[in-house]
């Protein structure tokens, strides 16, 4: 029997939606440069009702497509376009390394920069 057909004839592997927001908010709050995960915006939450949402990330599974909206909060001093790739290639990492997913999309919403006071 080959490779292909064990692993066919094992059953069936399914991955709650929780797991992948799981996985981008992990991947998230460990960059260097984001301070916090931001609050979606109530109006975004409300047009994307059918997406799945954990603490400033948005999954929207459609189509056989895997897209993020991630909202974040960033540390000051750093280069946003820079981190917001960075982040992009990080979650893209993550998921595929852990699940084993093509995603499509993530797009990384700056929605503030924090700086300390002194």
């Amino acid at each position: 029997m080959s490779e292909e057909q064990q692993t066919e004839s094992l059953g069936r592997v399914e991955v709650a939606p929780e797991v992948l927001t799981t996985i981008a908010h992990f991947a998230t709050t460990r960059m260097e440069g984001i301070r916090r995960m931001a609050a979606v915006p109530a109006d975004v939450a409300r047009l994307f009702r059918r997406s799945i949402q954990h603490d400033g990330i948005l999954l929207n599974l459609s189509d056989d497509q895997v897209k993020f909206d991630i909202y974040v909060i960033m540390e000051p001093n750093i280069n946003i376009m820079e981190t917001s790739r960075t982040l992009q290639a990080a979650v893209v990492e993550a998921i595929d390394t852990m699940v084993g997913i093509p995603v499509n999309a993530v797009n990384v919403h700056v929605e503030d920069v924090i700086y300390a006071q002194e």
